[in-house]
């Protein structure tokens, strides 16, 4: 009797689950930046111009490639932020705070996919999709990447609901959270329809007008997100795939070869990847459907030139959670071998081992890396929001382009991108502070006394962003320099 409440109810482990991803995910979308640049610039500056009317275009921005479905998501807590702290970062933080609460979602799926076979299960996989390692540090991701990952993974739940209940309103959900996340990461359309063929199959009256119904309100969301900014409907698709596929701009980010995501898939889990595979074949036995679509995922991506982790984000979600409902079977064809059934304590074990596997990944390079992404550029852009009498800031010979992003600056000051020692002494009365190299900053103008630099635990040789400042008050305005204008010059 207690089996069936708990199959049909709410159960309290759950919520428990659940209260656990948000202890793991508040803290680190509090003391991370970003992953990657492009959750600043392509949605976070967008939203943040839709504030204040004044941001940072990049060229995928110029050229028209990007849709404005995300950073109208993003817009809410953007607006809110800024509203209640006009002078911080709290319009920075609370975007990454509600993408954090949002993943709650995929904990849900877990434990859906999980229940699904029996309690311990629901448990195993809804506590990995909690505490693992890739789940909660991307969770607070503010990337298309993460929120085709949150949208998608429920959607997968919903579809296996709608297979073993028949209720068309879930076939009509799943349809709309898996459009959702295509449209936010469209390469993963190919992956994606594989699940949607499976539970769509020969059923032409009832699965597929739910299924196509609930995506086609997934696309007019973008339609209508788009039409509100003044775009073409869809039309960002064409252009992205012009510029990616057919000129190869996203080459210039670097080129890798087809088996790239194999190889750092065994570099991030390491000797961890020898235990997952045995549980992860265990896994797949129950979820067939749900490998075939990570395995697509990946043999997409590496089909295409320009490669990053991130990317293949829901092929490794996926089969961790595969790999979590598998370690269940493993343990519980273990306490069978005893004559016994699975107990509580193994259960325990199993989880414990989970989160020791996920504390080691994260701990390790090359995931370590990622908790310190974005760091320098934040402080060095507090620093400068710190400097009395700031007037006009510019960046001076540094590689990062763009590096300054208005959101993150947060000050309605002119912003100069210099790349000669010439500009720079001739321009000096269009700014008082600046952020160079290490190795450059003796060639600003001598008015400019040395701030600091921002990477305190990097040997001061490699130091990329440091601050000056000058005393006194800027007297031209930017021109050419103006960072925009910089930008759209250099095609950057």
């Amino acid at each position: 009797m207690r089996e069936t409440i708990c199959r049909k109810g709410f159960d309290p482990a759950l919520l428990a689950l659940m209260a656990l991803a948000l202890a793991v995910r508040v803290p680190i979308a509090w003391l991370t930046v970003y992953h990657h640049a492009d959750e600043v610039w392509q949605y976070i500056e967008p939203a943040y111009g839709v504030v204040t009317g004044d941001w940072i275009r990049t060229w995928d921005i110029r050229l028209g490639i990007r849709s404005w479905l995300i950073p109208l998501f993003m817009l809410p807590p953007v607006w809110l932020g800024y509203t209640i702290d006009p002078l911080g970062e709290l319009h920075l933080v609370l975007p990454r705070l509600m993408m954090a609460f949002v993943s709650l979602g995929t904990v849900w799926a877990g434990w859906a996919l999980g229940r699904r076979i029996s309690r311990g299960h629901a448990i195993a996989a809804g506590f990995v999709a909690a505490v693992w390692i890739d789940f909660a540090y991307f969770a607070s991701r503010t990337s298309s990447d993460t929120f085709s990952v949150l949208a998608i993974l429920p959607g997968l739940a919903l579809l296996y609901r709608f297979r073993d209940t028949g209720n068309i309103r879930q076939a009509w959900a799943a349809g709309f959270l898996l459009g959702l996340g295509v449209i936010a990461r469209f390469p993963l359309g190919p992956a994606v329809a594989i699940p949607f063929l499976w539970a769509g199959r020969a059923d032409f009256r009832k699965a597929w007008p739910a299924l196509l119904g609930g995506a086609s309100l997934a696309v007019l969301c973008d339609v209508l997100a788009n039409a509100a900014m003044g775009q073409a409907p869809l039309l960002w698709i064409m252009r992205n795939v012009l510029a990616n596929i057919v000129d190869n701009r996203s080459h210039a980010f670097g080129l890798e070869p087809p088996d790239w995501y194999l190889r750092v898939l065994a570099w991030q889990w390491q000797y961890v990847a020898a235990a997952l595979a045995p549980v992860l074949v265990l896994g797949a036995r129950r979820y067939p459907m749900l490998l075939l679509t990570a395995l697509a995922v990946i043999a997409v991506h590496s089909a295409v030139g320009h490669k990053e982790y991130r990317f293949i984000l829901l092929a490794v979600s996926l089969l961790v959670l595969i790999a979590a409902i598998g370690s269940v079977d493993l343990a519980s064809w273990w306490a069978k071998r005893g004559g016994k059934a699975l107990s509580n304590t193994m259960l325990a074990g199993v989880l414990a081992l989970w989160l020791g596997a996920s504390l080691q990944v994260g701990a390790t390079e090359p995931f370590r890396i990622n908790w310190n992404v974005g760091k320098a550029p934040l402080r060095a852009m507090q620093t400068v929001r710190n400097q009395r009498g700031l007037c006009g800031v510019a960046t001076y010979r540094i590689r990062d382009v763009p590096f300054i992003s208005r959101a993150v600056l947060n000050r309605d000051v002119p912003a100069l991108l210099i790349n000669t020692q010439a500009a720079a002494k001739v321009a000096q009365g269009r700014f008082n502070v600046a952020i160079a190299p290490i190795e450059h900053i003796g060639e600003l103008p001598q008015n400019y006394r040395f701030v600091g630099c921002m990477s305190p635990t990097t040997p001061l040789f490699e130091q990329q962003y440091c601050v000056l400042a000058r005393p006194g008050p800027c007297t031209e305005k930017p021109g050419l320099l103006d960072y925009n204008v910089a930008l759209k010059r250099m095609d950057r």
